[in-house]
């Protein structure tokens, strides 16, 4: 008897074949977990700061209270991840049980981790919750470095923050550090691995916080414009004639915007910001989306489950949404690892060029901007580059092999 495959078994099955893909597979992995754990990898936060008789966590407080919002929610993915995996853990024993396949259960796990994080980004969003960051004012590695040992902390890996400047270290190749004469805060003898830029910020802390920024803007400009292309394409394909006659001109009209200049024309006349670059693209970008999901729709329209869904009295958005757009998602789900590495590099572009995200956010196109000015600081020309061709090449390898995955003819 052969034992029936789901369509998500047979599509890992045929990924797994794929030896460069499913290594760029687990090579996200790390990427996402440094994304995720930058505060515990590099904060000049201390975790425990240890005030004579007084024990405080200012780690914590600006954990909650961070500048960027895109800082809080990677922070609060940050909160829940442990959680997450106990209750993951706890619940795989019963989806086991059910006979649920194992790639099934690891989107169910996928879904509670995002519902996690909504759930402790509202919940700290509520001042009764959230506790103020008393301590914006101070600067503990000074404080600690002054006391002479009276006041003791205990910091992240790297004891650096993306942000913390030091203008007597500003433009220093990789592996440098503070002659002990020189020092003036707790973590001046630690070395810069990776160097400074030009006001003293450690390269590697701002790589590390630079992941956030680039994966917010490929998977949130992603998801905007396959949100949209999709609704637009399934509509254009079940109902044709002139719904799907004027929605193709508008496609056609879209497809004229180029999203690059109209990113920069936005940011000459409201100034440069994270948002603008991830709605530009989100907006601009649903138009090929939209004529992929339009064909499969067309084509699964005229097959005879369609004619079944409507014998029994379905609503058209009900056999839209329920019946033909799961089967006609391919296209979209193998286009997004594409169009993720695509908004990486139009941010790192932007950014470039001085359009990106604002000044003191870290990002991986400002570092390459500020090696660009001046060649001799050959490492904020290659490390964000490499970082850069690293990730694109990464996402790109896997859309590659779900496009494979997904193709019919090469399954065997």
């Amino acid at each position: 008897m052969i034992k029936s495959e789901a369509y998500l078994d047979i599509v890992w099955r045929q990924f797994k074949k794929n030896r460069f893909a499913l290594a760029s597979l687990w090579i996200l992995a790390p990427l996402f977990l440094t994304a995720i754990f930058a505060p515990l990898l590099a904060s000049n936060w201390p975790l425990v700061f240890r005030d004579g008789q007084q024990t405080l966590y200012p780690w914590f407080r600006a954990l909650v209270n961070p500048e960027e919002p895109v800082d809080y929610v990677f922070n609060m993915a940050m909160i829940g991840f442990f959680p997450c995996v106990a209750l993951a853990l706890a619940a795989n024993r019963r989806w086991k049980k059910r006979g649920l396949p194992g790639q099934r259960r690891v989107i169910r796990a996928a879904v509670m981790y995002l519902v996690m994080i909504g759930a402790l980004s509202l919940l700290f969003s509520f001042d009764v919750v959230c506790p103020k960051n008393k301590y914006r004012a101070r600067t503990f590695t000074e404080e600690q470095f002054r006391s002479a040992g009276a006041k003791r902390a205990l910091y992240a890996l790297i004891p650096f923050g993306p942000t913390e400047q030091d203008l007597d270290s500003t433009f220093k190749p990789p592996m440098y550090h503070k002659d002990r004469d020189r020092w003036k805060d707790a973590n001046d003898g630690f070395t810069h691995v990776l160097g400074t830029d030009n006001t003293g910020r450690d390269v590697l802390v701002q790589m590390i916080y630079g992941t956030r920024i680039s994966l917010t803007v490929g998977f949130v400009a992603v998801s905007i414009y396959i949100t949209i292309g999709v609704i637009v394409g399934a509509v254009a394909g079940y109902f044709g004639g002139l719904v799907d006659m004027g929605i193709c001109r508008i496609i056609e009209i879209v497809m004229l915007f180029p999203s690059f200049f109209l990113i920069l024309t936005l940011v000459a006349l409201i100034g440069p910001s994270i948002y603008i670059i991830m709605v530009v693209i989100g907006i601009t970008g649903w138009p090929g989306i939209a004529r992929l999901i339009r064909g499969e729709v067309l084509k699964q329209r005229s097959i005879d489950y369609v004619a079944a869904a409507r014998a029994l009295g379905s609503s058209h958005w009900r056999i839209i949404f329920r019946h033909i757009l799961p089967n006609a998602l391919s296209p979209a789900l193998v286009s997004a690892p594409f169009g993720i590495a695509g908004a990486i590099i139009t941010e790192a572009g932007l950014s470039l060029l001085g359009f990106g995200v604002r000044p003191p956010t870290p990002s991986w196109g400002t570092l390459l901007r500020l090696g660009n000015d001046n060649y001799t600081y050959w490492w904020l020309v290659l490390i964000p580059s490499l970082a850069m061709f690293l990730t694109v090449t990464v996402f790109n390898l896997v859309g590659s092999g779900l496009r494979d995955a997904m193709d019919p003819r090469l399954r065997m």
